[in-house]
């Protein structure tokens, strides 16, 4: 299993920000899995049994003879490969050991039945045995090329799996001097670096393996970036993480890789780029969790842009895909505020007001009633305010809904708010003032109900004595 301690360390100490963290603890627990050895080679093997006098071309030394099975073994190896091949290599693995118990075994004939046997154990999770028959291979004198360098191969992966990843490395190091150079086995020291908690190592192994699969034209591994991706991570060079994640999102467009990104892009400063990663996401219908798209929006407000925002919260409210609870009405009301759209964040506000445990939404939501002139609704929504409680302007609250009294002419109601407004050192001036208008206004209305009524009296003596 790969371990995760130095991600878990960055994200205890809060180098990493959260959403790249999750991510790159999840990448970074992803083991390279390499496929069991295939004995590829059996088919040639009793093939050149039938001619031991040609000369190997491959031989390490010119003129060297074909080393061949002799007649006993060959047929041993040929009845094994058929058992294997019907799938019963538990049948298999009892001839191979029976030929091992040969006498008068050639170098090359232990080799072989080795080299089976240890293909057996391999494929059936036997990595030990599997370790202790490619090692016997490597210890016969003058066996082929080929099936030295095979061994080297499929012991530096043993190595691996079995967690040996020293000898791995030595392994794989060893395979590449004989076979020459080789981006899987590069590959292979570089995570062994990384699971030996070596990440400055990862790098040059690594960066070689993507060197020679462009040379050669063979396409890159995923794997061979996350673990690069890693290393440079640790040694807080934002700047190549950025260039190895703008080339997973081109190559492997997954959702990790464009948050990660983006998160990147924050951490170098470069909001607009911060935004368009996170954007690209969302566009691919990538975004699938409430708090992501709760994100997005809050990108597109911070990059004052809020009606795209708003209208990311509204579909994804609409699609039960974000969550409705207090923050997310909260930030659409907010959303559609930035964008001037008084009148469509009355909804949302008035939900989260709902919702919320004090009454502060409320306090808000009277605000913005007061705004658009609906000075009923401002009314309600003030005693509602002001009923939850836990306000942090209480005084405020009543100065709005003494406004909102005043403006449909309920003064005695009015002048009972600003009462209690100025009853607050904050609200205190301003309710006085508001007082001593009510005042004015309730003295200006007695004295044209005065008047009218003088002048009604007048109407009515006239008509009486016409």
């Amino acid at each position: 299993m790969i371990r995760v301690a130095i991600a878990n360390k960055q994200l205890r100490a809060g180098l990493v920000p959260a959403g790249l963290a999750k991510a790159l603890l999840f990448t970074l627990a992803t083991a390279i899995i390499y496929t069991a050895p295939v004995l590829s080679d059996i088919d040639g093997v009793l093939a050149v049994a039938q001619d031991s006098e040609k000369e190997d071309s491959k031989a390490p030394f010119k003129g060297k003879k074909v080393q061949t099975l002799g007649k006993k073994v060959y047929e041993l190896i040929t009845e094994a490969n058929e058992l294997a091949d019907n799938k019963d290599e538990a049948g298999a693995r009892r001839l191979i050991e029976k030929g091992k118990a040969f006498e008068n075994l050639t170098p090359y004939e232990i080799a072989q039945l080795h080299n089976f046997s240890g293909f057996l154990y391999y494929n059936d999770g036997k990595y030990p045995q599997a370790k202790r028959d490619y090692e016997t291979v490597l210890k016969q004198p003058d066996i082929p090329e080929g099936l030295r360098q095979q061994s080297l191969r499929i012991l530096a992966q043993i190595m691996y799996v079995t967690e040996d990843y020293q000898n791995s490395i030595r392994y794989a190091q060893q395979y590449m001097d004989e076979a020459g150079e080789d981006p899987d086995m590069y590959s292979l020291i570089g995570t062994s670096y990384f699971q030996l908690d070596q990440l400055p190592k990862i790098i040059p192994p690594l960066e070689r393996a993507i060197e020679l699969a462009k040379e050669r034209g063979v396409s890159t591994k995923e794997n061979w970036w996350l673990l690069l991706r890693a290393a440079y991570w640790d040694k807080k060079d934002y700047r190549k993480v950025r260039e190895i994640l703008e080339t997973l999102v081109v190559n492997w467009p997954k959702k990790d890789y464009w948050t990660q990104l983006s998160a990147i892009y924050y951490e170098l400063k470069d909001e607009p780029k911060q935004l368009a990663a996170y954007e690209a996401a969302h566009d691919q219908g990538l975004l699938e969790r409430s708090s992501e798209l709760i994100q997005m929006a809050q990108l597109f407000m911070q990059a004052e842009v809020p009606y795209k925002g708003a209208k990311v919260l509204e579909k994804g409210l609409a699609d039960g895909v974000v969550e409705k609870n207090v923050r997310s009405y909260r930030l659409l009301s907010q959303a559609w505020q930035m964008a001037q759209e008084d009148r469509k964040a009355i909804g949302p506000l008035n939900q989260a007001a709902a919702l919320s445990d004090d009454g502060e939404l409320y306090a808000r939501l009277a605000q913005s009633y007061l705004n658009l002139s609906e000075y009923k609704n401002c009314i309600d929504a003030s005693r509602k305010a002001l009923d939850k409680g836990k306000l942090k302007a209480t005084g405020n609250a009543w100065l709005i809904m003494g406004m909102c009294q005043f403006e449909t002419k309920a003064l005695n109601s009015a002048k009972a708010s600003f009462q209690s407004a100025a009853k607050f050192e904050k609200t205190a001036k301003n309710a006085r003032n508001w007082l001593k208008y009510v005042d004015n206004e309730q003295e200006r209305v007695r004295q044209l109900q005065e008047s009218l009524d003088v002048l009604r009296k007048a109407q009515a003596e006239a008509a009486a004595n016409s």
